[in-house]
């Protein structure tokens, strides 16, 4: 597991068990064009729950990318 701080708050996220082959492998694939990830819609952080609203609708077919934009 993994630790990450922000503030006072602490975060555990878990490592990939496939090591770091996978993401290597991933890299490759993205940067060959061999895999493109389907990009359904986009939100800004400041509309997150439409957002979660959106994908627990159940009608998403790509992933959902929340953006944190920068004024």
């Amino acid at each position: 597991m993994g630790l990450a701080t922000r503030g006072r708050r602490r975060v555990v996220f878990p490592y990939p068990e496939e090591g770091q082959h996978v993401v290597e492998a991933i890299r490759d694939l993205l940067a060959s064009g061999a895999f493109r990830p389907v990009i359904d819609r986009s939100y800004p952080l400041d509309d997150i729950v439409e957002a979660h609203r959106y994908v627990e609708s159940g009608v998403k077919i790509g992933n959902v990318v929340v953006r944190l934009d920068r004024d």
